[in-house]
């Protein structure tokens, strides 16, 4: 999944539950322009910041590692 996909869930589940993203911002401790750009997939946020905009949004970041071989 790559930054663009995760904006548009991101955004996605903002609208459903009529957020802004001033809402989220603030709700994640984070600034405007962060989830912003997080939207628009030009900024890729550390997973805690990433973990903290989806748990305002009731979303769970789940990483699952497989072997290359």
């Amino acid at each position: 999944m790559n930054n663009h996909q995760i904006g548009k869930i991101i955004q996605a589940r903002r609208d459903y539950l009529h957020l802004t993203q001033k809402d989220v911002a603030e709700m994640a401790g984070i600034t405007f322009k962060s989830i912003s750009e997080i939207e628009l997939g030009i900024r890729n946020p550390t997973v805690n910041t990433l973990n903290k905009v989806l748990a305002v949004l009731g979303l769970e970041l789940v990483v699952q590692i497989k072997s290359m071989n």
